[in-house]
């Protein structure tokens, strides 16, 4: 990969793991929290399945926390896309939206991504094929803690390798990154958000200019979501999250606002639903998906 300008990559970790050091710092419990895992003794570490079990892909947000050391957690689903403007009718398949995180320590997980997708345009021929597999590291920043601004936060870092189908790839090797934050309001309410940088999309398939157009370009994202429990084993959330394009020909800005339910079947089984609609003219018009997640 030769990104454009390689020193923005560098300045924004610095950025955002100083601001939040130093805002750690201030408070009583500070510090990043992924650092003293290489001291602290296994046995010391928490317990993950103490908690129960949060995934990544009810929402656009992902996950403030980390999966614990020693859990595999698998996630999956199908997500449904439809868009008519005057000119076309498109609709999109995704399945599986496979996601595997693997927890190395208290903090920091490994991550793997594989999706495939089916695109269908009218007069147009089908496009059919897998999306580049994504891989990447999350690392716990901070957690909430009582009496204190500062949230619960992580930190993603993400690259991509050229082995999606032609439709889908961008035939290089990618960079994203991903900055989660969470604050819990009153008990069982958590207001959450996220902001990000990618190079040509994150590997989405829908983010992807055509291959004969293709340009190079850095894509952000920003996202909002309020979450609330609906009982022992229901939570919902309500979310909007926008992915700006720079440096194509033509820059797209999609805006969407989605809802969800999560079902808890167990402590470490999981299933979801959720329907979003799009609020600008690059967006999908609608969308639904299921899925689920399940750790061990």
């Amino acid at each position: 990969m030769s990104p454009r300008n390689p020193q923005r990559i560098g300045l924004a970790i610095l950025a955002i793991l100083s601001l939040t050091q130093y805002v750690a710092a201030a408070e009583p419990a500070g510090g990043i929290e992924f650092l003293d895992d290489f001291c602290k003794p296994w046995h010391c570490q928490r317990e993950p399945f103490e908690e129960r079990i949060e995934t990544e892909r009810h929402d656009f947000t992902q996950s403030a926390i980390t999966v614990g050391r020693g859990v595999i957690q698998v996630e999956s689903g199908y997500t449904y896309y439809y868009k008519e403007t005057p000119e076309e009718t498109e609709s999109n398949h995704t399945l599986p939206e496979l996601l595997l995180r693997v927890g190395l320590t208290e903090d920091i997980e490994a991550r793997v991504r594989w999706n495939h997708a089916w695109v269908f345009v009218r007069d147009e021929e089908d496009r059919i094929g897998s999306e580049d597999l994504r891989y990447g590291l999350k690392l716990q920043l901070t957690r909430e803690h009582d009496h204190s601004l500062l949230p619960t936060s992580a930190f993603e870092i993400r690259g991509s390798a050229p082995t999606g189908g032609d439709d889908f790839t961008t035939g290089d090797v990618e960079l994203s990154l991903d900055y989660i934050f969470q604050w819990t309001l009153v008990e069982g309410v958590t207001l959450a958000g996220s902001t990000g940088w990618g190079t040509d999309g994150f590997g989405e398939f829908g983010l992807i200019p055509d291959a004969s157009t293709r340009e190079s370009f850095d894509a952000y994202s920003v996202s909002a979501v309020l979450g609330g429990e609906l009982g022992e084993r229901n939570t919902a959330y309500a979310e909007w999250f926008g992915i700006f394009s720079d440096g194509l020909s033509e820059e797209f800005s999609i805006s969407v606002f989605n809802v969800g339910i999560d079902h808890y079947v167990s402590r470490d089984f999981v299933l979801d639903v959720r329907v979003g609609v799009g609020l600008s003219e690059d967006s999908d018009d609608f969308f639904s998906g299921i899925g689920g997640g399940y750790r061990f």
